[in-house]
């Protein structure tokens, strides 16, 4: 059964070894260089960033099959702006293309409308193909292009993505 489970500052180990595991295999060579992944996932993926994360107030969650770990999603609300940015989605490369994103991204959707947002966001690579097709599928629109320096000669190369909620049904 595909379920979402709240994640904890205990599972932040999990999260990063996955988020290595699925950048390695996922965005290598085509996405992103080893050296790049290196770099982003001690920027962004390292257990005490995550657990930072969770204790500021981004809502970590796994994705489970049959009560194993396949992905994880981390999300959080914007209350000020009406909308929710959806800040990671991650999937492991062999449950790709099976509808497992379609329902994580429709659990986000359900929990922007009971937050009462009026958008979701996110940023994705612009060579993340398979990705930005999925977001596609799922009624995200591309907002805009964007471009910018991380540090060390590292660019973030993204889309911005936007999903609106549709009030009048």
């Amino acid at each position: 059964m595909l379920s979402i489970v709240s994640a904890e500052p205990a599972d932040a180990e999990a999260i990063a070894e996955m988020a290595l595991d699925i950048w390695q295999r996922h965005y290598y060579p085509e996405v992103l260089t080893q050296d790049a992944i290196e770099y982003f996932w001690n920027r962004m993926y390292r257990p005490e960033v995550v657990r930072s994360e969770m204790a500021c107030g981004v809502v970590y969650e796994r994705i489970e099959l049959d009560g194993r770990m396949i992905g994880f999603l981390a999300y959080h609300h914007q209350p000020e702006q009406s909308r929710v940015r959806l800040n990671k989605l991650y999937l492991l490369p062999e449950y790709h293309e099976q509808g497992f994103g379609a329902f994580a991204l429709a659990h986000v959707k359900a929990v922007a409308a009971r937050l009462g947002a009026r958008e979701i966001f996110l940023y994705v690579f612009r060579k993340n193909d398979r990705a930005v097709r999925a977001y596609f599928r799922a009624g995200f629109v591309i907002a805009r292009a964007e471009t910018t320096e991380c540090g060390d000669g590292y660019y973030y190369d993204d889309y911005v993505m936007c999903w609106t909620l549709d009030r009048t049904g």
